[in-house]
């Protein structure tokens, strides 16, 4: 299970994104279900993924994150920032991509940014599942590398996705 978790905050159309520990899948269901909620807003002005205090991060996560810096860049015309201090994350984000959905900023500023922890609530198995292929699908969208690394994952979740549901349509038929 995850040791980390995300926080939030939200002031004045700026939205600030806090990766504290260390922040797998698990943490995912809820920063997506925001996210969501964050591209049918009219007054989104700017965004700030602040992973100083990221200890580690797994795909899916970055995965959910290009796609939140995809969709400030379609929706609404921002160029999101990222911040780390921690080498290994920078190096990780960059090769995954993210340098091209967001301006990564190496910075040491205040760690007590008036954020609060998100719940993760309701975190089914077909909930995790479809974050976890939507995430690695957005990540393959950034690059050729990403593309061929995550595409035998991807097609072994789809796979997966379609027996459920068919397991679900014949429950309910």
């Amino acid at each position: 299970m995850s040791t980390g978790h995300v926080e939030y905050a939200s002031l004045d159309g700026t939205h600030i994104f806090k990766l504290i520990g260390e922040v797998r899948a698990q943490s995912c269901i809820s920063l997506d279900k925001l996210l969501a909620r964050i591209e049918q807003q009219k007054n989104v002005i700017g965004a700030i993924v602040d992973l100083t205090q990221t200890t580690f991060i797994d795909s899916t996560v970055l995965g959910v994150l290009a796609k939140l810096g995809l969709k400030l860049k379609q929706t609404h015309h921002i160029q999101a920032v990222m911040l780390s201090t921690n080498p290994d994350i920078t190096t990780l984000a960059n090769s995954m991509g993210l340098g091209q959905v967001f301006v990564i900023l190496n910075y040491c500023g205040d760690p007590n940014v008036c954020t609060r922890a998100l719940i993760d609530d309701n975190v089914t198995h077909n909930a995790m599942l479809s974050t976890v292929l939507d995430a690695h699908k957005t990540l393959m969208k950034l690059n050729e590398n990403n593309q061929n690394m995550f595409e035998p994952l991807v097609k072994k979740l789809e796979k997966h996705q379609d027996a459920m549901e068919s397991i679900s349509d014949q429950q309910n038929a």
